[in-house]
């Protein structure tokens, strides 16, 4: 645990410590798609423009579906893994 308050607070945007370590967790949920891109810049009280400027300079992969889209997304999964369990059923 140490180490990651070391990268935390080495890292050089934001002034304080609750801020970087919620840049993390906020970046963590949206590059493992638990958030949507707009949800993140909400979170981190940014806009979007300015937080996707900041991913791109972080060379940082990210999603730019909105809730709405995400929800078709889930959608299209879940009938697929239902298809995909039917057809192993048989």
């Amino acid at each position: 645990m140490q180490e990651i308050g070391k990268v935390v607070w080495s890292f050089p945007l934001f002034e304080t410590y609750e801020e970087k370590e919620r840049f993390f967790k906020v970046l963590g949920l949206l590059v493992s798609h638990q958030i949507t891109f707009e949800k993140a810049a909400e979170l981190l009280k940014l806009d979007k423009e300015k937080l996707a400027f900041l991913l791109d300079l972080l060379e940082i992969d990210y999603s730019f579906l909105d809730e709405e889209e995400a929800n078709l997304e889930k959608e299209a999964v879940k009938k697929l893994l239902e298809e995909l369990k039917s057809e192993n059923s048989l």
